[in-house]
């Protein structure tokens, strides 16, 4: 019998180790029901510890990324009080697990939302505030496929958010970008997504969704409204390597059951790494991931 009590204290000390979801490598499978109940455990946990629940993501928006972890719908996760990071921050790759970043627009909430949303016209409404953000993840899935079940057990890999100051949202029909920078070279980008119809697409999806587990969608809490490309791991040259900071393998993993490592010449390279997520309509987030340090 699955003992959810048990994997969830194991969960999240692994998680706090920085070697999330061992479990799965052990062999572990759930379906997606017991993935959510599991997430809920390990979240459970967290808040009898302190933490505070800051809202939700979501994620597999798009129908590539869900058809890459065995999934048809999207997935979300919770964001947490003790992960999020106003823009200017500085942050260590090494408190991560093969950490990779996603440029993301997110809202804060003016008001509830209805557990029965059916349109965008009808969340809009509770929407105060718009940012831009810095999505960050432990880029690491130890188990077979399909995938879907381990990232959301995984709280879809989410690990923290560094965010812009919230701007007032703007007019309907405003054309809106965003663009993904590693140490100032666009890495992703996407234009035409007009506000508040492409950006908010998937909202009533998450509001119908948390219903289903006696959840909702509270004012004050932030939302990421979803990625629209893949989570993008940092690999930076050594050097003398050369070549681009990115190693573009979206769905990269490790092929034992211990976190992938950024790579020998990563681990070489002492140089921090600025991540930003800009939109021109809408602001920018910034970070800097500092590498590892070079071996004594």
């Amino acid at each position: 019998m699955l003992d959810l009590d048990t994997l969830a204290t194991r969960m999240l000390r692994d998680y706090d180790r920085h070697t999330p979801g061992t479990a799965f490598a052990d062999g572990l499978r759930l379906s997606i029901d017991e993935a959510y109940r599991l997430q809920s455990r390990v979240a459970r946990r967290r808040q009898a510890r302190g933490e505070r629940l800051a809202g939700y993501k979501i994620g597999c928006v798009a129908p590539v990324n869900q058809a890459r972890h065995g999934l048809s719908h999207p997935v979300w996760g919770r964001l947490w009080s003790s992960e999020q990071h106003p823009s200017g921050t500085t942050l260590a790759q090494g408190d991560f697990a093969n950490v990779a970043v996603e440029a993301e627009l997110g809202v804060t909430l003016g008001h509830d939302v209805g557990r029965d949303v059916q349109e965008v016209a009808e969340v809009v409404a509770a929407v105060a505030q718009v940012v831009v953000a810095v999505e960050l993840h432990n880029l690491v899935l130890r188990g077979g496929g399909p995938t879907g079940p381990e990232l959301i057990a995984n709280n879809a890999i989410h690990a923290g958010v560094v965010r812009s100051p919230g701007i007032v949202p703007p007019p309907a029909g405003t054309e809106v970008d965003l663009a993904l920078e590693l140490d100032g070279e666009s890495v992703d980008a996407w234009s035409g997504r007009r506000w508040p119809d492409d950006v908010l697409s998937a909202l009533p999806w998450l509001a119908r969704e948390l219903a289903r587990h006696g959840h909702r969608l509270e004012a004050g809490q932030l939302v990421l409204v979803g990625a629209w490309g893949p989570p993008r791991p940092l690999r930076r040259p050594g050097p003398a390597g050369g070549g681009s900071s990115l190693a573009s393998r979206e769905d990269a993993r490790p092929a034992s059951g211990r976190p992938a490592p950024l790579s020998s010449a990563a681990g070489a390279a002492s140089a921090p790494c600025r991540v930003t997520a800009r939109s021109r309509t809408l602001g920018l987030a910034e970070a800097t991931l500092t590498a590892p340090a070079e071996p004594a």
